[in-house]
């Protein structure tokens, strides 16, 4: 009985020590804060607010790229009244300001600065033939008014038109005395063409009547990726060839193909 007694005695101690250090520990993390739907709104938290970070640098890096633009303009000013002052020809003068206006930095025209809004147009017609025409050359003499509001507005920078100004100054062309008109199709759209070059004429239409007759038939689609240009110009191009006698058509439910015309010329 001693000995037993002597044996509880000499572990009670031991088992207290152990039990005050196991006390003693701090306590394990708490995984559970993650799980369940606290931890998804924590997480929606977190990513609003890393959103809200990034919005904020992003408008932070647009106004320094708009004060960028502001000295570019400043600097075209400059550069253009120096090459005026050094007697260059105003056909250099006007190609060195287009450079600029494709790059969005030339000072755009407004109503404010226009005076008048029958001027306002007849500037703006200008400043859009200045930012079409060498692509609309290099396009086969046809651009879709949506492409060219696209073009336009992204030359202006800042200083955006809208669909109606465009098609307002695209209608003075003619009366403004530039290499470009707006054409409207017997379908209704409209779109902008040098002034020598056009669906409708002999040399597009033979063009057309020549490569429906080398692929045995054509839809528009493919019409549109031979010679890179939009659907709809090329849906135009094949009617007008198809008016003219040049080509048929087979008109089914899956698509619309065209044909040469065996009988031309009997």
């Amino acid at each position: 009985m001693r000995k037993l007694k002597n044996l509880f005695v000499s572990e009670t101690p031991v088992r207290r020590e152990e039990a005050n250090l196991v006390g003693s520990q701090p306590p394990a993390p708490q995984t559970r804060r993650q799980i369940g739907i606290s931890g998804i709104e924590r997480r929606i938290v977190q990513n609003d607010q890393r959103n809200q970070q990034v919005i904020e640098q992003s408008f932070e890096d647009v106004n320094v790229l708009m004060g960028h633009a502001k000295e570019m303009v400043t600097l075209s000013k400059k550069i253009t009244e120096r090459l005026r002052a050094k007697g260059l020809a105003e056909d250099d003068t006007i190609k060195f300001k287009s450079y600029l206006l494709s790059l969005g930095v030339e000072d755009p025209v407004t109503k404010e600065t226009a005076g008048s809004s029958q001027n306002y147009f007849k500037l703006l017609a200008k400043e859009i033939c200045g930012i079409v025409l060498d692509p609309l050359k290099a396009a086969g003499g046809t651009m879709t008014l949506p492409e060219a509001y696209c073009r336009v507005n992204r030359a202006r920078g800042t200083q955006l038109i809208s669909p109606e100004d465009l098609l307002r100054a695209a209608r003075s062309f003619e009366s403004v005395g530039l290499p470009i008109r707006l054409h409207s199709f017997p379908s209704g759209v409209e779109v902008i063409q040098l002034t020598d070059k056009s669906t409708d004429d002999p040399k597009t239409i033979s063009e057309t009547y020549e490569l429906v007759k080398l692929n045995g038939n054509l839809d528009k689609a493919q019409l549109a990726q031979t010679l890179g240009i939009p659907v709809v110009l090329a849906n135009e191009r094949l009617l007008a060839a198809e008016t003219k006698g040049f080509l048929c058509r087979d008109d089914t439910i899956a698509s619309m193909n065209f044909y040469p015309n065996r009988f031309l010329g009997y």
